[in-house]
């Protein structure tokens, strides 16, 4: 399967899930993945917190963070790399958009199935 841009990905990614998609979405479904946990009731909290770590993982396909450790419920941990520049709302939308369409390339490349 490839995937070419955002649109491609969302429809895949809906396709897949039987569920209509968007940005915070597609940010919860990285979340879900990088935690390492199956498709499942969560708490609103755990959602935010999903969508965070979703957040976090693709600014790294940007370098602006990278992963540090663990911390002891198990989570990955992030530092910012770099001063991010301060980048208006719908400018980070269409970043992120970016960063999951390289991420899920590579995810797709390495198994079709998720």
């Amino acid at each position: 399967m490839t995937i070419s841009n955002w649109v491609e990905l969302c429809d895949q990614l809906g396709k897949q899930f039987d569920i209509d998609i968007d940005l915070n979405g597609v940010l919860f479904l990285v979340g879900i993945r990088e935690r390492g946990l199956t498709f499942q009731p969560f708490s609103k909290e755990e959602k935010m917190n999903l969508i965070h770590l979703g957040s976090c993982t693709l600014y790294q396909e940007m370098g602006l963070t990278e992963k540090v450790g663990m911390d002891e419920e198990g989570w990955p941990l992030f530092a910012q790399k770099t001063l991010a520049p301060v980048i208006p709302e719908e400018r980070k939308h269409k970043v992120l958009q970016d960063c999951a369409v390289r991420y899920f390339k590579k995810i797709y490349a390495v198994s079709p199935g998720i």
